[in-house]
């Protein structure tokens, strides 16, 4: 335990530590996945639209379902962060 200004700190165990980088791992995914699902549908729509000539309305719907995809993904990240977390018996 460290005692700073009037306040206790204590220092996880290793353990703790370990569990502790991989939620962070987890939590540091969530922007890049909420990004990239529009992104590759913006991606997509521009090569179906330039190469294959297809209309140009098709951008919004894939970006739509870009990001209908990445929330789904951030959904189901943070119910394993949740579980994880439980698992611990943290909450």
């Amino acid at each position: 335990m460290i005692i700073h200004a009037g306040c206790e700190l204590t220092v996880p165990k290793k353990e703790n530590s370990y569990r502790l980088l991989w939620m962070l791992g987890l939590a540091l995914t969530l922007p890049m996945i909420l990004l990239s699902g529009p992104l590759a549908g913006y991606l997509i729509s521009e090569l179906l639209v330039k190469k294959l000539g297809m209309p140009p309305r098709l951008g919004p719907i894939f970006m739509g379902l870009g990001l209908f995809g990445s929330a789904w993904q951030a959904y189901f990240l943070i119910r394993k962060m949740d579980q994880g977390r439980q698992e611990k018996g943290e909450g």
